[in-house]
């Protein structure tokens, strides 16, 4: 432990009065002193109290560990006959592990009801005790964050609106502004990690409107982060990325916002895919999977379908990244792990395992308007290829968007366009789909730029397709693999398929008319598919070897669109096709 000593305590200084100990703190940070400083100026008084003091400055020191944080507070617990310290010490000791399993994301004995219910006889104990001042006061209020924390990693949301409700008026009593302020940057974290969104821009904005004392520009960057995350899961990426870029303008050096950047962008696929992963960061193993599988994702997407093992090997990548440890992740990264898994599987056709990972997916909260499109449009994906069954049918699906587009539209600062935007980036059929279906989807009409047409040629947009990749992609959509001979000149006129999002390189999305027909069709849209097929064939028409299969999948869909044959017997018909 360190003895070293650069800060004097002030000998007048009580450090059983809270409020006067942060007001002390505050001025030795505005003074240039660091939080080891700060922590060993703690360690120097000799007592219980001083060690209980110095560890919440640790906590805050790059490379805390727990082992930091025990070798600290043991000999306080044995040094002192006070039963509030030792309640103080307790409490701080069950911080140290909820701590952990949000910094690592994974569960562990202190993220349990078991924990809460341990939190709750420390509370018992202090009622008990019937001690008044502010010492108590500040022994509940450590309790109840505490308890806050331990709600959060358990994703229990009703508990922990009660329990930050608690805390906000418990930090009001004790009376110390930047101690008010924490509280509220805490709580506005604790709103992220159970998808309270809409709370969170409003607990949050106020805070960004004050300029942070020194002892405060850590918790700052954490509000800045979390409402940009909530933004993002809003629909409103430009938002999100705008209130990075202030952030960052204003701490160019920060590695938290940095990171969270990052994190951020990948998700919403924006993010250069050769950027290396960040190191020191507290967060890092909780998130190293996570930006990595995205990674994955958008390397995969950026290859072209007329790359279908190279994108196998992105896919099959996912795949290893997020298989360890799934059963123990915290269950907001296991949402979005299970998502990332279904949507490997779907990119390698495996459309089974697919449904096996979606039907083990916990539902995510109402205001998590990004993880609730992403899950419906990976349910609707799967419903638009010849998996013969669906956990959910189409029309129940649709309404499930459609309910949650409604929802969009009443919330404030949740953008309905930039969430059909999100969701197209990795789920580009589902997103046109909705577009087309009938009462579709306003803001996802655009994405039907991305289904390509065929007429006498196949175009993307303006550019013609090759009628071997057109084939090749037709088919694909269909379960059939077929690997397109293209010599250099076809590799070039590819080349305007091949955009920049972001500072991500993307391939299209070309997504195959037969898709949305398989759809429509499996939906019972019939009025609809007939239109579309008015619009577009579903094959393309090709020369020589392949015509006689093309002619045979055009004839099938139209025979299905017209109410001749039923969806079963067009899947059946499907399967039997030779190529």
């Amino acid at each position: 432990m360190p003895t070293q000593v650069f800060l004097q305590l002030d000998k007048d200084l009580d450090l059983a009065n809270w409020p006067d100990v942060l007001s002390w703190t505050a001025k030795a940070s505005a003074a240039g002193a660091s939080q080891q400083e700060i922590a060993n100026a703690f360690f120097s008084d000799g007592s219980a109290l001083g060690n209980i003091r110095a560890f919440t400055h640790l906590m805050r020191t790059p490379g805390f560990t727990k082992e930091i944080g025990l070798a600290c507070l043991r000999p306080a617990y044995r040094a002192t006959s006070d039963e509030l310290l030792k309640i103080i010490i307790a409490t701080s000791v069950h911080h140290l592990g909820i701590q952990r399993s949000l910094l690592e994301g994974e569960k562990n004995s202190k993220t349990s009801p078991g924990g809460m219910e341990l939190l709750a006889e420390y509370l018992n104990d202090l009622r008990s005790l019937h001690r008044i001042g502010i010492l108590p006061l500040e022994a509940e209020y450590r309790i109840y964050h505490a308890m806050a924390v331990t709600a959060l990693t358990l994703n229990d949301a009703k508990e922990l609106e009660r329990l930050i409700n608690r805390l906000l008026v418990l930090a009001e009593i004790i009376g110390h502004e930047e101690l008010s302020d924490r509280t509220t940057n805490f709580c506005i974290t604790a709103l992220t990690n159970v998808d309270s969104y809409s709370r969170i821009i409003s607990l949050g904005y106020p805070q960004l409107q004050r300029t942070p004392p020194p002892s405060m520009e850590d918790s700052y960057e954490s509000v800045i982060a979390n409402m940009a995350h909530a933004y993002l899961h809003m629909g409103a990426y430009r938002k999100c990325k705008s209130l990075f870029e202030e952030g960052l303008k204003k701490s160019p050096d920060s590695v938290q916002l940095k990171n969270y950047f990052l994190w951020n962008q990948v998700q919403a696929g924006q993010l250069d895919l050769s950027t290396e992963l960040p190191m020191e960061w507290d967060r890092i193993k909780r998130y190293r999977w996570q930006i990595e599988s995205f990674q994955e994702l958008g390397r995969a997407m950026a290859e072209g379908p007329h790359r279908v093992q190279r994108q196998r090997q992105h896919f099959l990548r996912m795949v290893e990244i997020t298989n360890e440890g799934i059963d123990t992740r915290l269950t907001r990264d296991s949402t979005i792990e299970r998502w990332l898994r279904a949507r490997a599987r779907l990119g390698l056709q495996e459309y089974a395992l697919a449904l096996d990972e979606l039907r083990m997916i916990q539902s995510p909260n109402p205001d998590d308007f990004l993880y609730r499109a992403w899950i419906n449009a990976i349910h609707l994906e799967l419903g638009m290829t010849t998996l013969p069954q669906l956990i959910k049918p189409m029309h129940e699906l649709e309404e499930e968007a459609r309910q949650l587009y409604r929802d969009v539209h009443k919330v404030n600062n949740a953008d309905a366009e930039g969430l059909a935007y999100l969701t197209a980036r990795w789920m580009p059929g589902a997103t046109a789909y909705l577009g087309r279906i009938p009462d579709g989807i306003a803001e996802c009409r655009v994405a039907l730029e991305d289904v390509f047409r065929i007429t006498s040629r196949s175009r993307w947009r303006m550019t013609v397709l090759p009628p071997p990749l057109a084939l090749s992609l037709t088919l694909g959509a269909l379960g059939k693999e077929h690997r397109p001979s293209l010599n250099a000149n076809t590799n070039f006129q590819l080349r305007p398929l091949r955009e920049k999002i972001g500072e991500a390189d993307v391939w299209g999305p070309v997504v195959a008319p037969v898709s949305l027909a398989l759809g429509l069709l499996r939906a019972g849209h019939l009025e609809t598919a007939r239109e579309w097929l008015s619009v577009t064939l579903v094959a393309p028409q090709v020369k020589g070897e392949g015509a006689e299969l093309t002619e045979q999948i055009n004839t099938l869909f139209k025979q299905a669109a017209e109410g001749e044959r039923s969806f079963a017997a067009l899947l059946q018909a499907l399967d039997l096709l030779k190529v």
